[in-house]
């Protein structure tokens, strides 16, 4: 008999604490929701920060956002095919979630007048957040370290090409 959990799609059994599967083309829609939102708001953010890091064209948050799911997408697809929609749907929450987290600092900006090095340190808060939250959800997926290594890797990488360029 299914409990009220199982039919509400609020558990699943492979997955411990992680929502059944829905169809791939909700998690596209919900892929590019959050691409779009998250880029936003980055790209809003990123002007706090134009004294320590240049600030770049308003698609560039964007496309790192998208860069970021096209390059986990792939290392997924080798090494996990089967749990790629999952993954980069958890991976996308994270990211969403760190965006709203820096949606207070936006607005303490349009109050107070602080250094950029308040913004940065904040905004190395929410990546360590993430970066804590990313363990945890591969850790529920099952998944081999190997996938918060690539998170990681590409986000150094990115910020390389900014600070160098």
């Amino acid at each position: 008999m299914e409990t009220l959990k199982t039919r509400m799609m609020l558990y699943n059994g492979d997955y411990p604490g992680i929502q059944q599967s829905l169809k791939w083309t909700y998690r596209i829609a919900f892929l590019i929701f959050t691409w779009f939102v998250t880029g936003f708001i980055l790209t809003a953010y990123v002007e706090l920060l134009k004294e320590l890091m240049p600030v770049g064209h308003a698609y560039r948050e964007y496309l790192i956002c998208g860069g970021q799911i096209v390059f986990q997408g792939i290392i997924i697809s080798f090494l996990f095919p089967a749990q790629r929609w999952t993954y980069l749907g958890n991976m996308m929450t994270i990211s969403f979630a760190g965006a709203l987290l820096l949606l207070p600092g936006l607005l303490l900006a349009q109050y107070l007048i602080l250094p950029a090095i308040f913004y940065a340190l904040y905004f190395m808060g929410v990546a360590g957040l993430m970066f804590l939250e990313h363990i945890r959800r591969t850790r529920l997926l099952k998944l081999r370290n190997t996938l918060t290594i690539t998170w990681v890797a590409y986000r150094i990488m990115i910020l390389l090409i900014i600070l160098l360029a």
